[in-house]
């Protein structure tokens, strides 16, 4: 099977599924049904130390690269050599969803039923696995489970994600959307929605796959205690008034990504997830006051920030931003 897929396509019509589906031929997520992949990008040197916490508590694992040195790429294959990974390698950044997509489409050619999505500075606990499975076999209808997220502790701070469970001893929280790393993706439902959208190409891919699927009747469940850890950015702390606020200091270019596709998120499903989308736009429009206080290279930043919002508000995709 080729390594590329297409994502779904932007104006396909979701139609929800009806709620009778039964267990029949469910099968639930374990070390032997699970395929990590992990989408690399420059890796740096601790990249090796990621991946030993993870490749023991999986059946496979899968990297795909995306356009990395010549560098990189041969630390890459010595590591994958070293420990039965198998690499995928982009000769170009094709987009942190089209990789996913390649990942996933690898996974279910080999007969796996679940992917475990993650980024390649993600630091997973040793029981990441079994805590994303106890989810799976507590939850009841696990049938409509789409995506199994992992709560997490910040890099920085140490804050976790989220402290909102449901009851004293639960193991999971109902969620909206869930991060992409640390993320268990039903294979099974991946293929009945469709894969990662490609024209989105790296910020809000895991929000937009996970409101679509939950568009579909399908759920997101996120872990209750932390199982990895994770940074957003180059996390910044800032005080405003009272208040302290963090901005994450990515690029232009990814500014120009996180807008528009913000705004393309905000067109597709604030009739399915109002709330959800309300409370998104809102945080977004603070990090964007805050990036214009603190943040270095205003001026670029902002001038991508507003091509962004005009691509969004405009539904275009075709772009690619600008560092400029």
């Amino acid at each position: 099977m080729d390594d590329t897929m297409v994502g779904v396509e932007a104006a396909t019509p979701v139609p929800k599924l009806e709620r009778s589906a039964s267990k029949a031929n469910l099968i639930a997520p374990a070390a032997q049904t699970i395929c990590a992949v992990i989408i690399t990008y420059h890796p740096d040197g601790n990249i090796f130390q990621h991946l030993e916490t993870i490749v023991g508590q999986v059946s496979q694992t899968v990297i795909v690269d995306n356009g990395s040195s010549e560098l990189s790429v041969t630390q890459l294959r010595e590591i994958a050599d070293r420990l039965g990974v198998h690499l995928i390698l982009n000769h170009e950044n094709k987009g942190i969803a089209r990789a996913l997509n390649q990942g996933a489409e690898w996974a279910a050619a080999a007969g796996y039923s679940w992917i475990l999505t993650l980024d390649q500075d993600t630091m997973v606990a040793s029981d990441m696995i079994e805590s994303l499975t106890a989810v799976f076999l507590r939850y009841p209808l696990p049938q409509w489970l789409a995506v199994i997220g992992s709560n997490y502790t910040d890099k920085i701070t140490g804050k976790w994600q989220t402290k909102t469970i449901n009851s004293s001893d639960s193991l999971y929280t109902t969620s909206v959307t869930a991060l992409t790393s640390g993320s268990l993706v039903s294979l099974r439902v991946f293929q009945a929605i469709g894969g990662f959208r490609d024209d989105f190409f790296i910020d809000c891919v895991d929000h937009e796959y996970c409101l679509r699927a939950r568009s579909r009747g399908f759920e997101v469940a996120l872990t209750s205690k932390p199982v990895m850890q994770h940074g957003i950015g180059h996390m910044t702390e800032h005080r405003v008034l009272w208040k302290k606020v963090g901005t994450s200091n990515h690029d232009a270019a990814r500014q120009y990504f996180m807008s528009r596709n913000s705004f393309l998120l905000a067109r597709q499903y604030i009739g399915t997830d109002r709330r959800w989308i309300l409370g998104y736009m809102w945080a977004w429009l603070k990090s964007v006051v805050v990036i214009s206080l603190f943040e270095q290279a205003r001026s670029s930043k902002m001038k991508n920030i507003f091509r962004g919002c005009i691509d969004g508000m405009l539904g275009r995709t075709s772009n690619r931003g600008s560092q400029r």
